[in-house]
């Protein structure tokens, strides 16, 4: 009986994981509209993808765009602030990259999309990282 109690705690704790779903975030830059995807949920120490879709105020994909994150943590008693930056590169219609957390706790993300003539426009948003 033991066994089966074990095996079965084994069995919800794996599908938990298996059907996870990824961190996703919707948010507003300018007169974009930016969905933020990392691959991990909750995001996690070391390296973490990272997708974003740009579209325009009508609902078209952008894809003329320079996309950058830049994600830092707030200097705390006996540390320095961190501050670090990721250009996302460009693959069918999406942004796509690595963002690498150096350690847990809360971190401050900007994203920043850059178009034709040079005017940036961004949004924030914080991920809790484990």
């Amino acid at each position: 009986m033991k066994t089966i109690a074990v095996f079965t705690l084994i069995l919800l704790l794996s599908a938990g994981i298996v059907w996870a779903k990824e961190y996703e975030v919707q948010k507003k830059a300018g007169d974009l509209s930016v969905v933020v995807k990392m691959d991990k949920n909750p995001a996690v120490m070391g390296e973490n993808g990272v997708s974003v879709i740009v579209k325009d105020s009508v609902g078209k994909e952008v894809t003329d765009a320079g996309v950058k994150i830049e994600y830092s943590m707030p200097a705390m008693p006996g540390m320095p602030a961190m501050n670090y930056g990721s250009v996302l590169a460009l693959n069918k219609n999406v942004y796509q990259g690595k963002l690498n957390f150096s350690m847990s706790g809360p971190w401050n993300i900007v994203l920043k999309i850059v178009r034709g003539g040079g005017k940036t426009v961004s949004t924030k948003f914080s991920v809790d990282v484990q």
